[in-house]
């Protein structure tokens, strides 16, 4: 699973974006707001590093491991 972003604890400051090694995160405008918003573009290309999650605010990206991983 990649990551899942809560666009209502966001903050909309893209060090998601920014920390993403494995560039799967991106800033793009949104359809209803004027303020860029993160999106996960390559899901499956995401290798469950964590890093967007560890940079981000508490509770704004949550990683789901898909069972086989645990």
């Amino acid at each position: 699973m990649p990551p899942v972003i809560n666009l209502k604890k966001c903050k909309h400051c893209g060090l998601c974006d920014k920390f993403c090694p494995g560039d799967i995160i991106h800033m793009c405008k949104g359809e209803r707001s004027a303020k860029k918003s993160p999106i996960v573009a390559y899901p499956e290309e995401c290798f469950h590093c964590g890093i967007c999650r560890v940079e981000c605010i508490p509770g704004a990206i949550q990683i789901v491991f898909p069972p086989l991983m645990l």
